[in-house]
């Protein structure tokens, strides 16, 4: 890499920056793929290597541009006359380093800065400033970019910008929006999580968009998306089911399905859904641990309620069937192992079914305690 105080230096730099300056003000309104490239792949015409919404970046080129992002930053972020400047220039300062505390809150000022403005163009403003975001957190986030897809300061600004957010579009007139808005956020999950395996900091963004949404279930006034929150809550289940299927390994994903499972009101839904994966691990003779650990401890809560029995005994009849009895001495296969150790897990850890109590007669009590009363 050639000397930093090089005049030369300094037009390479130039050259990095304003390309990915350009480029992401071009595509602002839209989420892109982004990927870093190793050098031997550049092609030495061109800085970048564009396809559509899909853009290689060679890392010689991202090294430069953060050089001259983070001089600029540095110049600009602490004025209100150039504060723009910094907001561009944070942006390739965040994809090269994710973990740039500074500059993702240097971000959050900027938000705040136009809530505080009261005029309904500054409002309009603060609408599409937040879109933005979104658009320029699920580029990064959901790229195949191995480090940037589990970062934790990026997803905790997603956190933070979630919270934000929420009043914003609750107040507005498209209340149609909000779910949809809803079902996008966990689609960038389970992007995240494809780019980076049990990706824990984008499902527990998951849980906290969930608990959110729930909250505002509860406290809210009515709102036309409420009629149609349960059915929703299902479809993501069912989402998230069929994720967890296509990566059975990640343990992860199966928690956060644990995490669904008793917020949907159909207990016979919940059944039903567990019931399809231990099917499928059956079928597959599946040698997933995360798997098996979803379904013991789906089988050893008391989620399923009364149609737990059923799917315990279903699982208990595979290993009486289909699994050898081994000697100590012997070793049987992974797949035969799991089965054994969920039943001795399900037998061993098995929360107790809350008990009905049956209604009592109207004056029941009265009646102990007047015969209490009388044989004292």
């Amino acid at each position: 890499m050639a000397n930093p105080d090089d005049a030369a230096s300094f037009k390479l730099q130039d050259c990095a920056f304003n390309a990915l300056d350009e480029y992401f003000k071009a595509h602002e309104d839209e989420v892109v793929e982004i990927e870093i490239l190793p050098p031997g792949i550049h092609q030495a015409s061109d800085i970048l290597m564009q396809e559509g919404l899909n853009v290689g970046i060679p890392r010689q080129i991202l090294i430069l541009g953060y050089v001259k992002a983070k001089r600029i930053f540095l110049e600009t972020f602490n004025t209100v006359h150039h504060s723009e400047l910094a907001l561009e220039a944070s942006k390739i300062m965040l994809l090269m380093d994710p973990e740039h505390l500074t500059a993702a809150n240097f971000r959050k000022r900027w938000l705040l800065r136009l809530k505080k403005e009261t005029q309904e163009k500054a409002q309009k403003e603060l609408a599409k400033a937040i879109t933005r975001e979104i658009i320029f957190l699920n580029s990064i986030l959901t790229s195949p970019l191995h480090r940037q897809s589990k970062s934790p300061t990026l997803w905790h600004h997603r956190a933070w910008l979630l919270d934000f957010s929420f009043p914003v579009r609750l107040t507005d007139s498209s209340q149609d929006q909000f779910l949809p808005f809803v079902r996008a956020e966990l689609d960038a999950v389970f992007k995240a999580g494809e780019q980076h395996s049990k990706n824990y900091y984008a499902w527990q963004y998951a849980r906290r968009l969930v608990t959110t949404v729930d909250h505002l279930f509860q406290t809210e006034p009515h709102k036309p998306w409420k009629d149609s929150y349960h059915a929703f809550l299902v479809t993501c289940a069912l989402l998230v089911k069929a994720w967890c299927l296509k990566h059975t390994s990640d343990i992860s994903g199966w928690s956060f399905l644990l995490f669904l499972l008793p917020r949907l009101k159909s207990i016979a839904r919940r059944r039903r859904i567990v019931k399809q994966v231990l099917g499928f691990a059956i079928d597959l003779r599946s040698e997933q641990e995360s798997l098996w650990v979803f379904l013991r401890t789906a089988l050893g809560d008391t989620v399923l309620e009364d149609e737990r029995e059923k799917l315990v005994q279903q699982l208990r009849d595979y290993q009486n069937e289909k699994v050898p009895v081994v000697s100590d001495n012997d070793v049987g296969s992974t797949a035969e192992s799991h089965v054994t150790q969920a039943v001795k897990w399900v037998d061993m850890y098995m929360k107790p079914l809350p008990e009905l109590r049956s209604p009592q007669p109207p004056n029941a009590e009265h009646t102990r305690s007047s015969s209490n009363i009388s044989t004292t």
